[in-house]
């Protein structure tokens, strides 16, 4: 973790918490509905997933580079022709 990163991430479950109780919750309550959902639905989901894309911006990779992999090159698959245009004639067995 980077060395801001666990009291952002408290700060943001705080928030999340503070928005979660009775002023912020009674705003949201009423009898109309927003394209046929009850905004306070709207608003609970719509806290929630912000709060899903704010953790995972603070807790993404600082950069690129960090989580790039080491290149491995590729297995080198030999074809029969490969293995017997290589033999000698040590390599031959004999003729029966």
């Amino acid at each position: 973790m980077r060395s801001g990163q666990p009291r952002m991430l408290f700060f943001a479950a705080a928030t999340v918490l503070l928005l979660l109780n009775y002023p912020w919750l009674s705003l949201f309550s009423s009898a109309h509905l927003l394209f046929g959902i009850p905004p306070l639905l709207l608003y609970l989901f719509g806290l929630w997933l912000g709060f899903i894309l704010i953790i995972r911006a603070l807790l993404a990779p600082s950069s690129p580079a960090s989580t790039s992999k080491p290149s491995i090159p590729p297995p080198i698959i030999k074809t029969p022709k490969d293995i017997t245009a290589n033999r000698t004639s040590q390599d031959m067995p004999p003729d029966v």
